[in-house]
């Protein structure tokens, strides 16, 4: 069995009158959770050059130091009120940010469901949103999508639509629950109403969080690369209100381009109905919008990358060559095989022309959409990365 780890005296001394509080808030309810935080600290690679050079953990000016970075965050977790956030995660994306400004920083940003916890009273399920910078990115590398996790967080509004929740500084850590949710679908159409997209341009988003829920098709879904190197994902949608005869007669732009994770892009073929929740604005080339989270009503699955085929000797046999009953071609042969080769080509030839004229027939984008969307990608490549980060 592991011994407890234990806090130098030292650092005891020191932290304990903050660790009373804490427990008298009912932050936590022993020394363990400042204990744990000391001794990372102590193991952290970024302090270990300065904990080194006072002469290592176990001398007494390192540990002052150490119990100085402990304070710091201790003194800013007493500040807050803390809660148990029961998870179901939605979307995950883990992102460098900045890396065009040359300034990149990790992130992670998470959309989902919870129930609060407060004092052991459960409030109501809503949605919420959840980012994580730098050091604390790495907190969600073993989180998954559809995956239901606990998580001890602060909240300034638990009033808010949708909640913006913060991983309780130095305490938080994800574990994995088994926690009986409410249907995504009922939930995010109780809190929203559908908006058609030939309506979105009227109502522009006024922030990075004011959200349109949209119910759409899937025209085009597909990854691209920013001038970066990073990646992102691209969808074109269209819904009912841009695929009516008078918007199409009209030569109207019929679908809405956005911008969205490269998980998302890639989890909806098209021809999938989804619900989704965009931010929209109005740029030089008309409406686009940032698909934050997306709802599969019905699923239709990307067509899978081709597994690259071997070459011509993968199955070759050194023995094939030396068989002394291998058939004799005759002359005969040769020409019947040319027809058939002819008749074959001739056949193939009709049946490409068939499928070319049967394609011919199958709705087309209209010039005017064409040109729209390929400027849109044009730009998108560009700006892929300020895209997200318009209201940041």
């Amino acid at each position: 069995m592991a011994k407890p780890k234990t806090l130098p005296k030292t650092a005891k001394k020191r932290l304990q009158p903050y660790i009373d509080r804490g427990i008298a808030n009912g932050i936590f309810t022993d020394a363990t959770p400042v204990t744990e935080m000391f001794h990372r600290k102590a193991n952290d690679a970024s302090l270990a050059g300065t904990i080194d050079e006072l002469g290592g953990i176990k001398a007494e000016p390192a540990q002052e130091f150490v119990t100085e970075t402990v304070l710091v965050d201790l003194s800013a977790i007493l500040r807050q009120k803390r809660y148990t956030a029961h998870m179901e995660i939605w979307e995950i994306a883990h992102r460098t940010v900045g890396l065009a400004s040359g300034n990149p920083r990790p992130a992670c940003f998470i959309t989902g469901q919870c129930v609060v916890e407060d004092e052991d009273m459960e409030m109501d399920a809503s949605m919420f949103s959840l980012s994580l910078w730098d050091g604390d990115a790495s907190l969600a590398d073993d989180v998954e999508r559809d995956g239901t996790y606990t998580l001890e967080v602060t909240c300034k509004n638990l009033d808010a639509s949708i909640l913006d929740l913060r991983p309780m500084q130095g305490l938080a850590a994800f574990v994995s629950e088994d926690y009986e949710h409410s249907a995504r679908e009922d939930l995010i159409r109780e809190m929203f109403d559908v908006t058609p997209i030939a309506d979105l341009e009227d109502d522009l988003s006024s922030g990075m969080k004011d959200y349109r829920l949209i119910e759409a098709t899937v025209s085009y879904a597909g990854v691209q690369n920013s001038r970066s190197g990073s990646q992102f994902g691209k969808m074109l949608l269209k819904d009912d209100s841009t695929m009516t005869m008078d918007a199409i007669e009209s030569g109207e732009n019929l679908l809405l381009n956005c911008i969205t994770s490269t998980s998302i892009a890639s989890r909806y073929g098209k021809y999938s109905r989804i619900l989704g929740l965009v931010t929209t604005k109005v740029n030089d080339f008309g409406l686009s919008a940032n698909l934050e989270c997306a709802i599969g009503l019905v699923v239709v699955k990307p067509p899978e990358p081709e597994a690259p085929k071997g070459g011509d000797d993968d199955d070759d046999d050194a023995a094939s060559y030396f068989k002394s009953d291998v058939p004799t071609i005759s002359d005969d042969d040769d020409d019947d095989d040319e027809d058939t080769t002819t008749d074959s080509k001739n056949s193939e030839t009709s049946g490409a022309t068939a499928e070319a004229t049967q394609q011919s027939e199958v709705e087309e984008p209209t010039p005017q959409e064409e040109k729209s969307t390929k400027a849109e990608a044009t730009s998108t490549e560009g700006d892929g990365d300020d895209d997200w980060d318009d209201w940041d």
